[in-house]
């Protein structure tokens, strides 16, 4: 004797018809809501010192900062109001071990797609004055 097993009793769909295709649709609708909004939402973050230079490019953005810490701290003078300056606009400083030597201050700041922005500013000393001031402004590539 041969013994079939029963037929599995047929189920229907889970959702209703049009259901799947009625979500997508919203889920459509929402993901352009969204980007209208981002695209009409005015960017409300106040512009920064730093960020006028950056947005200058590397050379002349550079070029500019070092212009103004030479303004701040001219050849032959003190150092300090050109350090206390890149202080305030968040980059950190270190300083010589004598009168003689340089004070490297290194500011990394994360873009947009990964990318990494190095400014780096060092004041030459001679004698506890200012002798030479040099800017870099680095924009590594994303990985």
């Amino acid at each position: 004797m041969i013994v079939e097993p029963e037929p599995t009793p047929r189920r229907g769909p889970l959702l209703p018809k049009g259901t799947l295709s009625r979500a997508l649709l919203m889920l459509g609708l929402l993901a352009l809501g969204l980007l209208f909004i981002a695209w009409v939402w005015p960017d409300r973050r106040p512009v920064t010192e730093l960020d006028r230079y950056l947005r200058r490019g590397p050379t002349a953005g550079a070029e500019a900062m070092r212009e103004a810490l030479l303004r701040l701290s001219p050849a032959g003078r003190d150092s300090g109001p050109a350090i206390q300056h890149l202080i305030r606009l968040g980059f950190s400083c270190t300083a010589p071990d004598s009168g003689e030597g340089e004070w490297e201050c290194l500011h990394r700041r994360p873009e947009r797609g990964r990318r990494l922005v190095l400014v780096e500013a060092r004041l030459r000393l001679r004698e506890g004055a200012t002798s030479g001031i040099t800017v870099r402004i680095l924009e590594e590539p994303a990985p």
